[in-house]
C-alpha cells in the first residue's frame, strides 16, 4: 500500500498537518491562558494601587484610620457581596488584619497572607470559597508602618473560559482532520488523473505504432519532461527498430543472390549427365559462392557481437606501422592482380589498442581502396600524428564517392551505385570499421571527389 505515491502524498500531508495544527492549537491555548492571566493580574494590580493611592491621600491629611474604616465598608459592587470571587485585605508588618473587602467580612475569612514585598507578587491559590484565587501581593510604607495589600480574584470564569477553549479544539482537531484527509484525497485524485491518462496512452503504444507519441502540451507541467523523456525513448526504439527490420531485410537480400546462384548451378548441372570438366567448374563456382555466403555471415555476425556488447576488446601497445604491414602483405595478392602500387610512409606509431580489431579496420579501408581502383592505380598509406592525435590517411586514385553518398557509406549493407556492378561486397565493410575504430575512442572520416579517388582518414587516440 505504501509503494502508492497517492498514499504517500497523503500520509506526509495528514502528518505534517497534524503537527502543524496541533502545535497552532496547544500555542493558542498557552497564549489565550496567558493574556488572560495577565488581564487578571493588571486588574488586581490596579485594585492594590487604588487602595494605596486613597490610603495614602489620606494619611497626608492625618486621616488614615478614617480612610481604612471607609475602605472597609464597601457598600456595592462584587466587593460587596459575600464571596463573591472578588476580594481585598490588609494588614501590618506584624500580621494584623486592618482590613477586609465585605466579600471576606461576611464569610469571616480572610486570603492567605503572604510575607511582605515592595514588588507586585502574583500567586494562585486556593480561595475562600474553596476555588482557584489569582492574588496579588504589594507592601506599601506609611509613616506609621509599612501595610501590605492584597487584592483577589477567582480564576473560575477564567478556567471555563480555557475548558471551552479546549473543548472547542477538541471537538475541532478531529473534524478539520477528517476534512482535510477527504480533500486532500479527492485533490490528490484529482491531480493523479493526468498520470492514469498518460500511463493509459502509455499502454496503447505497442511496436506496430512506435511512431506515435505522447502529447506534451495537455500533460502537466510536472508530467512534461517525463512525457518528452518518453517521446524521446520511442525515438530511440523506433529508430532502433526500424535500423533491426533494414538489417534483417538487407541480410535477407544479401544472402539470397548466393543461395539463388547455388540452386541454380546445382537445378543446370543436375539437369543432365555431364563431363567431369563441367561438374568440377560447377562445384569451383558454388565454392566460390559458398565463400562469399561465409563472408557475409561472418561480418553479420560481428555487428551483431557489436551491437549486443558482447565483443571485448583487448588493448594493448600495438604499433600502426606493422599493423599495416601485416595489413599489406594480406592485400599483396589482390594489389598485383590489379595493377595497384601501394606505398606506406609515416614513423613507426604506437598506441593502446586491440591489434585484431585495428587489423579488420585496415584490412577493410586498404581492400576497399584496392577494389574500386582503377586499373595499374596507386593506394597511398601516410602515418603521422597531430595534438597526440595518431592519423592514419588511406587515399585511391579509384572512382570516388558521390557527395550525396558519403554520409551512407558507413550504413550497414550500403553500397555505393557506381561501385555496385563492378565488384562484389556485402555492405558491411565500413560499418564495422567505424564501430571499432569508435570502440578505441577515435573516429573515421572520409573525403572523396568522384572519378578522381577517394580519403579515408582514421584517428586514434595516441599512447602518452
Amino acid at each position: 500500500m505504501f509503494n502508492s505515491i497517492k498514499i504517500k502524498l497523503i500520509v506526509w500531508f495528514l502528518v505534517i498537518f497534524s503537527i502543524v495544527l496541533l502545535g497552532l492549537e496547544i500555542f493558542m491555548y498557552y497564549k489565550l491562558e496567558s493574556v488572560v492571566i495577565s488581564l487578571v493580574d493588571d486588574h488586581l494590580k490596579s485594585t492594590t494601587n487604588s487602595l494605596a493611592n486613597l490610603l495614602t491621600v489620606e494619611d497626608e491629611h492625618g486621616q488614615l484610620d478614617m480612610g481604612l474604616a471607609e475602605v472597609s465598608q464597601a457598600t456595592t459592587g462584587d466587593y460587596a457581596e459575600k464571596l463573591s470571587g472578588n476580594y481585598y485585605q490588609i494588614y501590618t508588618s506584624g500580621g494584623v488584619m486592618l482590613v477586609r473587602s465585605p466579600s471576606l467580612t461576611l464569610a469571616n475569612t480572610a486570603l492567605p497572607m503572604s510575607e511582605e514585598t515592595l514588588v507586585p507578587r502574583y500567586d494562585t491559590v486556593t480561595g475562600p470559597a474553596g476555588e482557584p484565587t489569582r492574588i496579588v501581593t504589594q507592601t506599601f510604607k506609611f509613616p506609621r508602618g509599612n501595610l501590605t495589600f492584597q487584592a483577589g480574584e477567582s480564576m473560575k470564569e477564567t478556567n471555563q473560559l480555557m475548558s471551552s477553549f479546549r473543548n472547542f479544539a477538541l471537538v475541532m482537531f478531529p473534524a478539520v482532520f477528517l476534512i482535510c484527509a477527504v480533500g486532500v484525497f479527492f485533490i490528490t485524485d484529482l491531480a493523479m488523473k493526468s498520470l492514469k491518462v498518460f500511463s493509459v496512452k502509455i499502454n496503447q503504444i505497442t511496436e506496430e505504432s512506435l511512431s506515435e507519441r505522447v502529447e506534451t502540451d495537455s500533460v502537466a507541467a510536472e508530467l512534461k519532461p517525463l512525457a518528452a523523456s518518453f517521446n524521446g525513448m520511442l525515438s530511440k526504439l523506433e529508430g532502433s527498430f526500424l535500423r533491426q527490420r533494414q538489417f534483417l531485410s538487407d541480410a535477407s537480400h544479401e544472402l539470397r543472390t548466393p543461395t539463388t546462384i547455388i540452386k541454380s548451378f546445382c537445378d543446370v548441372t543436375l539437369g543432365r549427365d555431364r563431363a567431369g570438366e563441367e561438374y568440377k567448374e560447377a562445384i569451383k563456382k558454388i565454392g566460390e559462392t559458398v565463400n562469399r555466403m561465409c563472408d557475409i555471415i561472418n561480418r553479420i555476425l560481428v555487428v551483431s557481437r557489436f551491437d549486443s556488447k558482447t565483443v571485448e576488446l583487448k588493448p594493448v601497445r600495438v604499433d600502426i606501422k606493422d599493423v599495416m604491414k601485416d595489413v599489406l602483405r594480406l592485400m599483396e595478392s589482390a594489389a598485383n592482380n590489379k595493377g595497384v602500387q601501394i606505398d606506406l610512409q609515416g614513423p613507426n606509431l604506437s598506441i593502446r589498442g586491440d591489434r585484431e580489431g585495428l587489423t579488420e579496420v585496415f584490412t577493410n579501408i586498404i581492400e576497399n581502396a584496392v577494389k574500386y581502383n582503377r586499373q595499374n592505380g596507386n593506394v597511398d598509406i601516410t602515418i603521422g600524428e597531430d595534438a597526440g592525435t595518431a592519423v592514419i590517411s588511406v587515399a585511391d586514385t579509384g572512382i570516388g564517392i558521390p557527395d550525396d553518398e558519403l554520409e551512407k557509406i558507413f550504413d550497414r549493407f550500403y553500397r555505393v551505385d557506381a561501385s555496385r556492378g563492378q565488384t562484389v561486397g556485402s555492405g558491411l565493410g565500413l560499418s564495422i570499421v567505424r564501430t571499432i575504430v569508435e570502440a578505441h575512442g577515435g573516429r573515421i572520416e572520409v573525403k572523396s571527389e568522384q572519378g578522381k579517388g577517394s580519403l579515408f582518414q582514421v584517428f586514434l587516440p595516441k599512447m602518452v
